[in-house]
């Protein structure tokens, strides 16, 4: 599996014109504001601000990429809790961070609603 991660990272950066030796990552590789496994930005990654890269350390493309991760993986609008669950643990194996994605997501949507 590292190998071909390490693979997908070299590939990533060459297309996207960064040094694969400067993008700070996790201790299992994962890069940019989502942690993305490489082999995931190949295949989910987005070029949401047309810069001609995807750069997930910059708002637009990551969240575009995950939620193009989400979508593909079964996220939709009228879920409830536990299929929202389902779609992040296939994202991230734990149940801890996926519900902790729900409860910070719930805060943020509680905020915005208190801004308008």
């Amino acid at each position: 599996m590292a190998y071909d991660e390490l693979k997908a990272l070299i590939l990533y950066a060459y297309w996207n014109e960064f040094d694969p030796v400067s993008l700070p990552g996790s201790l299992y590789g994962a890069i940019g504001l989502c942690q993305f496994m490489p082999s995931n930005i190949l295949s989910y990654g987005v070029d949401a601000d047309n810069d001609g890269r995807i750069d997930l350390f910059t708002k637009a493309d990551a969240l575009s990429s995950i939620a193009n991760y989400l979508r593909e993986h079964g996220w939709k609008c009228a879920m409830d809790k536990t299929e929202q669950i389902w779609v992040i643990l296939d994202y991230n194996k734990s149940s801890t961070y996926a519900n902790t994605v729900l409860t910070v997501a719930e805060k943020l949507k509680d905020k915005s609603r208190l801004k308008k």
